[in-house]
């Protein structure tokens, strides 16, 4: 049997029902979201019943929702974008040099990246920052690196800033602490890692305000957010450029809603620096 879910779907689409239809387009267009949806879920995302659905997934060839679920997450596992991006950029061939061609999609990818969505959740975001008790920061693999910068820059001048990481040992530790009144930033992009998936789906079950980095408004982890930063990455690059902007846009205007305060801080942390002889 063909695992690809994708492929069976479409190989068997001519014979579905109207309503098996509109299970299997859901599919198709947010196939990267079945891993990390349940049964009650997808049924509650496609108004069918659960009976339909399983039904649906049995008719294909699976034992059940389990199963077909599987087979998406296998799917989307061997599918990896960074990947494909980086392969596809190293075999293109042109003229023009490495170095101009890259700042050149960078550029366009940033020309792209305002929008009135964004400045308004973006106003929104800042609200929740300088409004919480305390953040938290999370992201998992190459995204990583957006969510350390955005920590380190923050905690300059914030003094209740937490950076969530799987793989420590105590992130149960930090969770057990979370109230409603603390906020979360989760940084994720396709394939979307669970890590980063199950911190955001606990800290909207505490009732926490989630702000979602990521590339769609369907991704895992904006479905569960209080509102969205759509940074999409750059084509053909993969790069970063337009999550670090959207980070760097934060920590500035975090910054400026106690300018005082956060300037006393910067000098302070220069100070001990000085002191520490932390610098050459």
């Amino acid at each position: 049997m063909d695992n690809n879910v994708l492929s069976i779907i479409n190989e068997n689409y001519s014979a579905l029902t109207k309503t098996q239809k509109k299970l299997a387009d859901f599919i198709k267009d947010n196939v990267h979201m079945i891993p990390f949806l349940s049964i009650a879920e997808l049924g509650e995302k496609t108004q069918v019943s659960l009976a339909s659905i399983t039904r649906f997934t049995r008719e294909l060839g699976f034992n059940g929702y389990s199963q077909f679920q599987k087979s998406a997450a296998d799917l989307i596992r061997k599918d990896v974008v960074p990947m494909r991006e980086l392969k596809h950029s190293i075999t293109e061939e042109g003229e023009e040099d490495i170095l101009s061609r890259m700042i050149r999609l960078n550029i366009n990818s940033l020309e792209t990246l305002n929008s009135e969505d964004l400045k308004r959740n973006f106003q929104q975001s800042v609200d929740l920052i300088t409004g919480c008790r305390k953040l938290y920061i999370t992201a998992a693999r190459s995204s990583f690196s957006v969510a350390y910068y955005l920590y380190f820059m923050l905690k300059e001048f914030m003094e209740h800033v937490e950076l969530l990481t799987e793989g420590t040992g105590d992130i149960s530790n930090k969770l057990q602490y979370i109230e409603k009144e603390d906020c979360l930033i989760a940084i994720s992009y396709e394939r979307y890692t669970r890590a980063t998936y199950n911190i955001v789906s606990y800290l909207n079950k505490k009732g926490c305000p989630v702000i979602a980095v990521t590339d769609s408004h369907s991704s895992p982890i904006a479905l569960k957010a209080t509102t969205v930063l759509l940074a999409k990455h750059a084509v053909d690059t993969y790069s970063f450029v337009n999550s670090m902007t959207v980070a760097n846009a934060l920590i500035t205007a975090v910054g400026r809603r106690d300018k005082d305060n956060t300037l006393k801080k910067l000098e302070r942390q220069d100070e001990i620096a000085l002191e520490y002889g932390l610098y050459l």
